[in-house]
């Protein structure tokens, strides 16, 4: 404060209230710098790792400073915090004499904060500037696995290396390519449990449909940023650290996700949107059901957040699928008024049926209403045979 610098700190996540953990997602995200003083014990918390996955997908300027040797708190990260924090610049300070480091740390803070106050005239140069910066940044991951000629291929040298002059490929060749191509990359970065969750995302980012194909022209689109196709393994790195983030801020167990919830509509950008529809194939169902309402508040009506939510409506889990519909009818989704009259009719759980009754009187519309009046008319005529 004596240096001009206002700053929202909790010292103590064991003895602070419920209601202080309530308003630390608004702080995250109300924030111009998130500082990350890294330690053995911060990278531990729950709380830690919960407030840097909200600032990353915030996109906030992330400044992550070291009292603790690099290699001994990387050991102990998991493989999200890890990335996460790969693509900064990091600081470090001597335990033992921090005050002899903070001057310098102080000016690069406001140095950042200069930037920011600048950069934020002008919204649209904002966001470009930082999607750079975050890709300028992640050299220092990338740089961590041998460099070779296969990493600094851009996406339309590997598919033409790779495959060919194809348009199409199949996904499980494609998958069996990537695999080998990267196999200790894979190994070294994600291990085997988190190289399979990642394959569901590139799976969905890459638009496979039915018929199982990858197609040139989605696997460019997915390696194109700000009009620039970048290298394969740099936008597989950067999906998995958006996806990371996601999954931890949504985790039914995370310290901000409430407050998430709410404020990340502020960020209804294209990597949010796709990281939230990447927590569509996680494996808890209650993280699926978090993020389909997260999409809905989003507005989002692009092709693949409806194809996603869509392909929610035939989940398991009922929490899934009741969610799905609301989604659904708050987006005004017309195209699945025929899904949502059959779960309406057939689906075994009340819940669902009702979400599915509430999701078609939301869209409304001469289909819609057509649909709720002949099912209303069929159930009092079985009713009424019932009865006779």
């Amino acid at each position: 404060a004596s240096q001009g610098i206002q700053s929202w700190i909790i010292d103590d996540e064991r003895v602070v209230s419920a209601n202080v953990f309530s308003k630390v997602g608004q702080a995250v995200v109300d924030a111009k710098i998130f500082f990350y003083l890294i330690s053995t014990d911060s990278v531990k918390s729950k709380l830690c790792q919960d407030q840097l996955a909200l600032a990353y997908v915030s996109k906030k300027s992330i400044l992550p400073v070291a009292i603790d040797d690099e290699d001994d708190v990387s050991k102990i990260m998991d493989n999200g915090m890890r990335l996460q924090l790969a693509g900064f610049e990091w600081s470090f300070l001597d335990r033992e004499i921090i005050e002899d480091g903070l001057p310098s740390l102080v000016a690069r803070i406001k140095d950042m904060l200069a930037d920011y106050d600048s950069s934020n005239r002008d919204e649209e140069t904002k966001k470009k500037t930082e999607e750079k910066k975050r890709y300028l940044r992640s050299a220092k991951s990338r740089s961590r696995i041998k460099a070779s000629r296969i990493h600094l291929q851009d996406g339309k040298a590997y598919w033409t290396n790779t495959f060919g002059a194809v348009a199409n490929m199949s996904w499980e060749r494609f998958k069996a390519k990537l695999l080998e191509d990267f196999k200790l990359d894979f190994e070294q970065t994600f291990g085997e449990d988190d190289t399979e969750w990642l394959l569901a995302i590139l799976h969905r980012e890459l638009m496979v449909e039915h018929d199982e194909n990858v197609s040139f022209e989605n696997f460019i689109a997915f390696c194109t940023i700000d009009e620039k196709v970048l290298p394969v393994w740099s936008r597989i790195q950067e999906q998995a650290r958006e996806s990371y983030a996601m999954r931890e801020v949504f985790d039914m167990d995370s310290s901000v996700r409430v407050d998430a919830i709410e404020n990340l509509g502020k960020f209804k950008s294209l990597t949010v949107i796709g990281a939230l529809r990447d927590l569509l194939t996680d494996k808890d169902a209650n993280v699926q059901a978090v993020a389909i309402i997260s999409l809905a508040r989003t507005d989002s009506t692009d092709i693949e957040t409806i194809v996603a939510l869509r392909k929610c409506l035939r989940m398991k889990d009922r929490v899934v699928r009741e969610a799905a519909c609301l989604a659904l009818g708050h987006l005004g989704v017309e195209a699945v008024i025929e899904e949502l009259v059959n779960l309406w009719r057939n689906d075994i759980i009340s819940n669902v049926r009702e979400a599915a009754l509430v999701a078609l009187n939301k869209i409304g519309g001469p289909k819609a209403n057509e649909a709720i009046r002949v099912t209303e008319v069929l159930e009092k005529e079985i009713r009424s045979m019932k009865s006779a």
